[in-house]
């Protein structure tokens, strides 16, 4: 797990929608989806929930987010 893959996964979090999250973060839309996947396949669990284009947190991604927002705030 990287700072950037959590710094990715805050974003996708806040704007719970992989376009926005993307052009929020200048970068690819498969290229954050490939991330999300990667932390995903790391930890062994799914973070979000698709519901169309809207992703929902998971309890697992609710936690992994209280985790990231410390880790990324120190």
């Amino acid at each position: 797990m990287t700072l950037n893959q959590l710094s990715y996964f805050r974003v996708l979090a806040e704007t719970r929608h992989m376009g926005r999250a993307a052009e929020k973060l200048f970068i690819a839309q498969s290229s954050l989806s490939l991330s999300l996947a990667k932390l995903e396949a790391e930890l062994g669990i799914l973070l979000f929930e698709r519901k169309g284009h809207q992703l929902v947190l998971t309890p697992e991604g609710s936690a992994l987010l209280a985790h990231a927002e410390r880790v990324l705030r120190e």
